[in-house]
């Protein structure tokens, strides 16, 4: 079969799969309710609690005494959402550019974390334009230099925990050459194991790293809070679920979310997706645990009383 041929036959295929794809959801559901699904599962929001306002007041100290340190969390707990939250409150963006001053900088690690992910994270975030280019001396001058001239005070690096010994060693220059302190953000494993690993190379990073901070999970009180703000934010009034209203739920949601903000979002769509599909499915305990009883709870540190 000739190329041509052949991309046809793939295109007719693919035409004729979406179609068949597009059939079983109008037989599932009518376009309404299927556009309301779609909605609903691109829901995307966090909501600041008195969490986050509290890691701010520790972010600020660090930065007026000008101390390194760190942030752990277990995953899902938002704090990588608290953090760019935090950023904004001091730095403008205009388009992809930050604005100057740029007080605070916040930069994601993705995996793989050496050096030159590092400074291309770093550069990225302010929108450089030549963020991925050039030898690993080229990015870190340029990231040195694009930081001093930005005005920063304080440089969070989010996912720390996919950093190597290189990466940690590069930031712990950028502390004892510019005095700018770095906050490394990442879960529990990333102060209970990198951070306390024993081998001499690691000494440096655990001593340069002493001051910490727990993000905590929610509370009671704030499952209630996100609940009520989710349903206000993304289902119509007469569509709600009035989920905080019945107390054994409130404490399923919690209990199911590990106290998450991240898999209680996740909860609140399946839900609210349930409720479309099955109009007069009653909502409880009962009738939630044994249609979500599969899912697994995840595993969290509780260190907050309700």
């Amino acid at each position: 079969m000739s190329e041509i041929n052949l991309a046809n036959a793939n295109l007719e295929f693919q035409n004729s799969y979406d179609a068949s794809l597009q059939s079983a959801e109008e037989l599932r559901r009518s376009p309404e309710a299927q556009a309301e699904v779609e909605r609903i599962g691109k829901a995307n929001t966090y909501l600041p609690l008195d969490r986050d306002t509290e890691l701010f007041d520790w972010l600020d100290d660090q930065r007026d005494a000008k101390l390194c340190g760190y942030v752990t969390s277990a995953t899902g707990s938002g704090l990588l959402k608290a953090c760019q939250l935090y950023r904004t409150q001091y730095v403008k963006r205009r388009g992809t550019l930050l604005e100057i001053p740029a007080t605070v900088l916040y930069a994601e690690i993705e995996q793989h974390g050496g050096p030159t992910d590092l400074y291309c994270s770093i550069l990225e975030e302010i929108g450089h334009p030549l963020a991925h280019v050039g030898t690993l001396r080229d990015l870190r001058s340029r990231a040195w230099g694009t930081i001093k001239g930005y005005g920063v005070k304080i440089l969070i690096i989010g996912n720390a925990d996919y950093l190597t010994l290189e990466a940690f060693n590069e930031l712990i220059d950028v502390f004892t050459k510019m005095r700018i302190p770095v906050i490394l953000v990442g879960t529990y494993y990333l102060g209970d194991n990198i951070l306390e690993r024993k081998s001499l190379p690691y000494v440096r990073v655990h001593d340069s790293f002493l001051e910490s901070y727990e993000f905590p999970n929610l509370n009671e009180e704030e499952v209630i809070e996100v609940v009520n703000d989710w349903e206000e934010k993304f289902l119509p009034e007469k569509h709600r679920l009035n989920l905080t209203q019945m107390e054994s739920v409130v404490s399923y949601l919690r209990l199911k979310s590990g106290g998450l903000i991240e898999p209680l979002y996740d909860l609140l769509r399946k839900i609210a997706i349930l409720k479309i599909d099955e109009p007069h499915f009653e909502l409880n305990q009962y009738n939630l645990t044994k249609r979500f009883g599969r899912r697994k709870e995840p595993k969290v540190k509780f260190k907050r009383k309700s």
